[in-house]
């Protein structure tokens, strides 16, 4: 949803992606006429083919458990995501990835987009890896909220606990072609799909668009350097923006 034009963008670029999964997400929500019986299992091969879609170049999966949601049970475990320390997991990544020269990292911003305790873990565990390996930059993939509170099917509700102001993003990956990877990806996570008898409400490929098509993020530089370099090439700034994607 967040990194699915960043991607396929990067890889067309010449930039070798990884991409490494905290967890198997099996405590996540599932698709309407399905169990949590072996859905870990299940959501690492639709991980995998999301992958493949997005032409990265190896992906790794981490040993910890699904946090679930906020408040849930699945919380407190002491091997959930969100309960590990943030400087082990980087160890942990840096170690599997000794043999990466890593230009960038992309982790989720400091809301963790809605708050998802994974996703406040992920935010962390990126910069703590960028500072384990001194990687160069360090990309904060969010939502503009001002946007999305002012699409006609919001309630223009502004929650400063979701996702991230437009005064603070910096750059923005965008494209037609970005995009239609991106939708590829996501039809392989079918455990998340409503059902075709679903009263959950559909999405067409234009509100899709509208939504979801551009990837944002806000970047930051943990060595202090200035200049995006290869990046360059694959992020836009987020003042030369022309609006959503055109509908087709």
């Amino acid at each position: 949803m967040l990194t699915g034009q960043l991607l396929p963008k990067a890889k067309a670029n010449g930039m070798r992606t990884i991409v490494v999964y905290a967890t198997r997400g099996d405590a996540g929500e599932a698709r309407d006429d399905l169990d949590h019986a072996g859905l870990g299992e299940r959501r690492t091969v639709e991980a995998k083919a999301a992958c493949a879609a997005l032409g990265v170049d190896r992906v790794e999966f981490l040993d910890h458990a699904d946090s679930g949601m906020v408040g849930t049970t699945s919380n407190s475990q002491p091997n959930a995501f969100c309960n590990a320390d943030p400087m082990q997991v980087a160890d942990d990544i840096a170690e599997r990835l000794a043999d990466e020269d890593l230009l960038a990292v992309a982790g989720y911003d400091a809301n963790g987009t809605y708050g998802h305790p994974d996703h406040l873990q992920i935010h962390a565990v990126a910069h703590a890896l960028a500072r384990r390996m001194q990687i160069s930059w360090v990309l904060d993939a969010t939502y503009n909220r001002e946007y999305l509170a002012g699409l006609a099917d919001s309630d223009g509700h502004l929650d400063p606990g979701f996702a991230s102001s437009h005064a603070s993003l910096t750059h923005f990956v965008q494209g037609e072609e970005w995009f239609r990877a991106k939708m590829e990806a996501l039809k392989c996570h079918n455990s998340q799909a409503p059902r075709p008898s679903s009263k959950r409400p559909k999405r067409t490929i234009d509100m899709w668009r509208t939504r979801f098509g551009t990837d944002w993020f806000i970047t930051h530089s943990p060595t202090g350097v200035n200049d995006l370099g290869p990046l360059a090439s694959i992020l836009e700034d987020r003042d030369s923006w022309p609006g959503p994607l055109a509908e087709h």
